[in-house]
């Protein structure tokens, strides 16, 4: 990863304890490097009483030293208006993705692959270290309903292309991390 700090892919089942880690995880980066400003790109949006009940949960579990950016679908101009060498924390991608593909000119999920590159780019040029958090769908038997397949397709596609990008690939499950690449970056 020429260029960027780290990029870091953690994935994990609902209620796996993922965002939690993510968030433990990218404290702990930011207490190493205390100049670097702590980032929270939240792609969910209040779209009922549950999910107004979970966001804030969410806040008040973090604490005040984030910088929150609520970002349904423009996560890139979220990541550009990061510092240099930032910590940046996107939670989560399996709700931007279906943000974008639900949206009001919906993209299909191949179309989005190079979005997510644009990430990447940036991550680059700006020295980021970056988080990406998402949900692993594709452990579930297949749906029988075609927009549901071609979901966690797309979901798959993006997940394969960050893991090959990431320094870093950790999944989580019962809150305990099991890292399938790059722990040995850490140390």
């Amino acid at each position: 990863m020429e260029g960027a700090k780290m990029i870091i892919f953690i994935s994990g089942g609902a209620r796996s304890g993922k965002s939690h880690f993510a968030e433990k995880f990218a404290l702990s980066l930011h207490k190493k490097d205390p100049s670097t400003h702590l980032v929270y790109i939240a792609t969910s949006k209040k779209s009922d009483n549950e999910m107004e009940r979970r966001i804030t949960m969410h806040k008040a579990q973090r604490g005040g030293e984030w910088e929150v950016d609520e970002v349904p679908v423009e996560v890139g101009r979220s990541m550009m208006q990061a510092r240099r060498g930032d910590v940046v924390l996107l939670d989560c991608l399996t709700i931007w993705l279906s943000n974008m593909l639900f949206a009001e000119i919906p993209c299909k999920g191949a179309e989005l692959v190079p979005v997510v590159e644009e990430w990447m780019t940036i991550a680059r040029e700006k020295r980021l270290t970056l988080l990406i958090v998402s949900n692993d769908l594709n452990e579930e038997p297949s749906s029988p309903y075609k927009m549901v397949r071609s979901y966690v397709y797309a979901l798959g596609l993006l997940h394969q292309y960050i893991v090959k990008q990431s320094d870093v690939a950790v999944q989580v499950r019962a809150g305990i991390p099991k890292y399938w690449k790059g722990k040995g970056v850490l140390c």
